[in-house]
């Protein structure tokens, strides 16, 4: 049953709105949260700018959609003394806060180790008080999974959150690739679990299930976003047999996981956030 914060504080939200896929390290599944999250503004037929605060621009790569990649000069570039989380950032920023003029929303990954970098630069910006002034809506999704690094780590930006954001909305995406965030929570020592727990009760949470490990290896290797894959059966699975070239058994059986893991995601999003679940004639 949904906890009451799931119900109630993200589903007054309407489009346009920015989404930060956030976490404090890299490996927690922040781009297989954006897909899902590109793949339901899709579905929904709303328009989705999207960027990535990362070098390796997976997102772009795994996607196949057009993403701005802002990137963090590399310290033996000369300008990088003279670039500041704010310069990087501005290309985002120049789009979030006039969401409310073009009516697209926008996404921004993350990756790795950058959440620092992100929080400079809004607090430079002072996003919270375009928040208030220009009426923009940004919710950020915290990315976790299962173990002690993860929670503390969850416990770090979800306080950086908090503290540099305050009118925005979070929602924790809890990534059970390892297993589940919560069961492994109550694991930790009373005063991190105690955070953790609280976490997950005050916050709206969505839960990505574990793939099937052979269906994520062959995943990975796809450039196609997954509501793509689930579209392979219509041919007969034509498409996948190419793609994946592996034979029909296990190339059925691959789409049929990517439906099965898509579609419970897919029901996750909406629920946090009803607009998502609209039936794509928002365009």
């Amino acid at each position: 049953m949904p906890k009451p914060s799931d119900v109630l504080a993200t589903t007054a939200l309407s489009p346009p709105i920015g989404i930060v896929l956030d976490a404090d390290d890299g490996g927690v599944g922040k781009t297989h949260t954006a897909l899902q999250v590109i793949t339901a503004f899709r579905l929904a037929g709303l328009p989705l700018d999207l960027f990535q605060l990362d070098s390796k621009k997976t997102l772009a790569e795994k996607s196949g959609e057009r993403v701005t990649s802002l990137v963090v000069p590399d310290r033996h570039d000369v300008n990088a003394d003279a670039t500041t989380g704010a310069d990087v950032i501005a290309p985002w920023y120049r789009t979030a806060t006039a969401m409310g003029e073009t009516g697209r929303s926008c996404l921004l990954e993350v990756g790795g180790a950058l959440s620092p970098v992100y929080h400079e630069a809004i607090t430079d910006f002072d996003l919270e008080e375009d928040i208030g002034l220009l009426g923009i809506k940004v919710v950020t999704i915290i990315v976790t999974k299962a173990g002690g690094d993860a929670a503390s780590q969850l416990m770090r930006v979800v306080r950086r959150t908090e503290r540099n954001l305050p009118s925005g909305q979070i929602i924790i995406a809890q990534n059970e690739m390892v297993g589940s965030p919560v069961a492994a929570a109550a694991e930790l020592d009373k005063s991190l679990r105690n955070e953790v727990l609280g976490i997950f009760e005050r916050y709206p949470t969505i839960r990505i299930p574990r793939l099937n490990p052979r269906t994520m290896v062959l995943y990975e290797r796809l450039p196609v976003l997954p509501s793509t894959i689930v579209s392979w059966h219509a041919d007969n699975y034509k498409e996948a047999l190419l793609r994946t070239g592996k034979p029909r058994d296990e190339a059925k059986r691959f789409v049929r996981d990517i439906a099965a893991w898509t579609g419970t995601i897919q029901e996750e999003l909406s629920r946090v956030l009803p607009f998502l679940g609209e039936d794509g004639t928002n365009g």
